[in-house]
């Protein structure tokens, strides 16, 4: 039986409302297309990059700049989570049940057609769901400490406003949030973190 929801203070990060959710929306979508076990600052770091819809971005052009593509960025990334070397789990609970023959997508689609789309949602956050296990397999993969920090350090307390600079505050957040896996993938980027910092701390500085 799917129970009622009950709202917990912080429990959503990503409302439609707020204006940094089309860069999570990106970096969760970096790590749901690799079937990555997590959303990291390394996917971030992917979401910041030159596109189409970024190119107008100071971080994406500091990042082009460095030498940084989405191409590349994305290569680097998975290249670092294959090897194990990420901030995070490298598979997905799809892709490790998938070994087994159990197709966890379908599994989810079941119980969203039969449910709602929102049952899954409301199963790990109602009552019993939170009491006995906050997270699990059909839940998208969680954000791991080191982006929960480079979120906090770019927006602060305040998710429904955007800060000016949004872009090189969360790549500089990303950046001193202590993320060994993101500096493996800089390392294969040949992109000096310290360097890429300086240079997008003087854009703020620049800008006030």
């Amino acid at each position: 039986m799917i129970r009622k929801r009950r709202e917990r203070p912080g429990k959503s990060m990503t409302s439609a409302s707020r204006p940094v959710t089309p860069i999570l929306a990106a970096t969760r979508e970096e790590a749901a297309r690799a079937g990555h076990g997590y959303v990291g600052v390394e996917h971030l770091l992917i979401a910041l990059t030159p596109t189409p819809a970024a190119s107008s971005g100071s971080a994406a052009r500091i990042l082009a700049d460095h030498g940084v593509t989405p191409a590349s960025a994305r290569g680097a990334v998975r290249r670092v989570i294959a090897a194990d070397d990420g901030d995070g789990p490298r598979w997905d609970p799809g892709a490790l049940l998938g070994t087994l023959g159990i197709d966890l997508f379908e599994i989810r689609r079941q119980v969203e057609e039969r449910f709602g789309p929102d049952a899954i949602h409301q199963l790990y956050t109602g009552p019993v769901g939170w009491n006995l296990r906050p997270r699990g397999p059909l839940c998208d993969p969680p954000m791991t400490p080191q982006l929960k920090r480079a979120l906090n350090g770019a927006l602060g307390r305040c998710w429904d406003v955007t800060p000016a600079r949004l872009g090189e505050r969360l790549l500089l957040a990303a950046l001193d949030a202590d993320s060994a896996g993101l500096t493996r993938v800089l390392h294969l980027l040949e992109v000096e973190p310290g360097s890429l910092r300086t240079a997008v701390a003087a854009e703020l500085h620049a800008f006030g």
